[in-house]
């Protein structure tokens, strides 16, 4: 993984129930920036800046959409973003390395890996922005988080540990570890809970889990260091950060669909809600990448901040 800052830096779910209709726009984690960029993708350009410290690197958004949850691991802690004001409302202290980070799509709650300490945090909103209220022992390392669409499992890649954890989000303890590639860093949901998909850094594949079968069903082949998946269009695409490339694959028969060339070093991955556009955050070349999900061509580039990390859920 990247050691650019001095620590591994780094998808929630589609949500199932009726949210506000917005805009899109993307919510770029400038990590050498220092910000938040805030990009109108029908515009293709950066249409705000929200000032934030301690490395900005992972992102989630609320059920509703209107509020983002940054994790600023040098600051350990977590920012808390008011979208339609685009300023910063609240932060709270977390120990540790805060990366990776998902909300529960039921109920609010916010979860933040610790890369350091083998553990997720879990947050509640609160008047005061946030409140923690617990945490959940995991596997070494923890970095892609995401709640099943029922509110009932949070799954954690372990990227030291080859594993997902499987947390009963009942007892808020780890219920079973399924073994994956090596050095799972991503992890993405299907929009129907049913599948799992992490992006396994130096094994350089995919491993597809069976969440309900609680074991893995097949890899996929990948470029050099993989990062992230996300899913559009009956295919997986997976940035590949060593490859300046990411691959697509079917979903249905987990075999490769063609290779995208794209910027250096890409990292984060979204498909927009048509599910027809994905877009991917190049932290060597300060854009973002426009792919047609359906041709598995690049459509237009868009020049954001510098060290666009976004890891996580960064489109509304």
């Amino acid at each position: 993984m990247s050691h650019r800052l001095g620590l591994p830096l780094f998808f929630l779910t589609v949500l199932l129930t009726a949210v506000p209709t917005f805009a899109q726009e993307a919510y770029v984690t400038a990590q050498l920036a220092g910000e938040v960029a805030v990009v109108d993708l029908g515009q293709a350009k950066v249409i705000a800046h929200i000032p934030l410290d301690g490395a900005p690197a992972g992102i989630a958004l609320s059920p509703d959409r209107r509020t983002a949850y940054v994790t600023r691991p040098e600051g350990q802690s977590v920012a808390v973003l008011d979208l339609d004001a685009r300023k910063v409302t609240a932060s709270l202290a977390v120990p540790g390395g805060p990366l990776g980070i998902c909300v529960d799509p039921q109920t609010g709650t916010v979860y933040v890996a610790d890369w350091y300490a083998s553990r997720v945090f879990v947050l509640a909103p609160a008047p005061e922005g946030l409140k923690q209220t617990g945490e959940i022992a995991v596997g070494k390392s923890p970095s892609g988080l995401a709640v099943t669409p029922d509110g009932r499992s949070l799954l954690v890649a372990n990227r030291e540990a080859d594993s997902v954890s499987v947390v009963d989000l009942a007892t808020a303890r780890e219920s079973q570890k399924i073994a994956v590639g090596q050095h799972p860093f991503g992890l993405t949901l299907s929009a129907d809970g049913r599948r799992a998909y992490t992006a396994n850094v130096t094994s350089n594949d995919v491993s597809v889990i069976d969440v309900a079968a609680r074991r893995e069903i097949g890899r996929v082949k990948t470029g050099d260091r993989p990062y992230v998946v996300a899913l559009a269009g009956g295919r997986g695409f997976v940035t590949d950060q060593y490859s300046n490339t990411v691959t697509a694959f079917g979903l249905d028969d987990l075999k490769p669909a063609g290779t995208i060339d794209v910027e250096d070093h890409p990292e984060g991955i979204a498909a927009a809600k048509d599910g027809k556009t994905l877009y991917v955050a190049n932290w060597g070349d300060n854009s973002l990448s426009v792919i047609d999900a359906g041709t598995l061509k690049v459509t237009g580039k868009i020049a954001v901040p510098d060290g666009p990390r976004a890891f996580g859920d960064f489109l509304r």
